[in-house]
C-alpha cells in the first residue's frame, strides 16, 4: 500500500513565477474562481487596506499570472523546516507528499500553480473538494499532518493523524506555532529515513518530542 503524506499549504506564497499561466481551469477550481470574483472581498479575505488590495489583485490575475512548482510557491514555517532544496531524496518527496489546497485540491509538490488567496474554510471549499480528494486517497496509507480546517477536505480508510503536543505542569496543549516547525522537520525525516508508517515513529526525537503511541509529546 502506497504511503501518502498530507500537509497544508501556507497562507504566505512566493510571488511571480517562470512558467506559463494556467489560462483556463475546469471543475471545482473554476467554480471557486467564479465564487471568489462574486464574493464580498472583506468577508472573504478578512484583510484590510494594502493587504486586502493585494489579495484581490492576486486572485484577479490567477489564470494569467506565471506559475511555479507548488513546493516553491508555498512559503512559511512548515516549508522552511522541510528545506526541500537540501533534501537528498527529492523524488521520494515529490511522490509521497500531497498538499491540500483550497483552490486546487490535492496538489503535488511539482504541480505548477499561480499565486492565489483562498483559505480552505471559505466558500465551502473543503466540502467541495471532499469527494474528489477522498477518491484519490483510496487504497493509500495516509500520514495526516493537516490542521483541523484541512482535515474536512479529506477522508481515508487507512492512515494515522499525527499531532504534536506540549505538556506543562501536567496540562497538555497544542504545540501551536512551534508545532508548524516540528511538523516540517518530521516530514523531512519521514522522507530522508524512508518511513512509511507509524512503526518507526519512536525514532523521531527532534526538539525533545517523544512518540507516545498516538501523539508526539514534549514536556516543557
Amino acid at each position: 500500500m502506497k504511503t501518502i503524506i498530507l500537509i497544508p499549504p501556507s497562507e504566505g506564497k512566493a510571488d511571480g513565477g517562470k512558467n506559463k499561466p494556467l489560462k483556463s481551469v475546469s471543475g471545482i477550481t473554476a467554480d471557486l474562481i467564479k465564487a471568489i470574483n462574486e464574493a464580498e472581498p472583506k468577508k472573504l479575505y478578512g484583510l484590510k487596506a494594502k493587504a486586502l488590495e493585494n489579495a484581490i489583485a492576486v486572485n484577479k490575475e490567477v489564470l494569467e499570472s506565471k506559475t511555479m512548482p507548488a513546493i516553491e510557491r508555498y512559503t512559511g514555517v512548515v516549508y522552511d523546516a522541510i528545506d526541500y532544496q537540501t533534501l537528498k531524496h527529492k523524488s521520494d518527496f515529490d511522490e509521497k507528499v500531497l498538499i491540500v489546497s483550497g483552490l486546487f485540491g490535492l496538489v503535488r509538490p511539482t504541480d505548477l500553480i499561480p499565486n492565489y488567496r483562498l483559505k480552505i474554510d471559505k466558500l465551502k471549499a473543503a466540502k467541495l473538494w471532499l469527494t474528489s480528494n477522498s477518491e484519490q486517497l483510496k487504497d493509500k496509507f495516509i500520514i495526516d499532518l493537516l490542521p483541523q480546517a484541512h482535515k474536512k477536505a479529506v477522508k481515508y480508510d487507512h492512515g494515522i493523524e499525527v499531532e504534536f503536543v506540549l505538556k506543562k505542569a501536567g496540562k497538555k496543549m497544542p504545540a501551536g506555532h512551534q508545532g508548524k516547525h516540528i511538523k516540517g522537520r518530521f516530514v523531512r525525516w519521514l522522507i530522508e529515513s524512508n518511513v512509511t508508517d507509524q512503526t518507526r515513529f519512536s525514532e523521531f526525537t527532534e526538539d525533545g518530542y517523544t512518540w507516545t503511541g498516538d501523539t508526539f509529546l514534549k514536556e516543557i
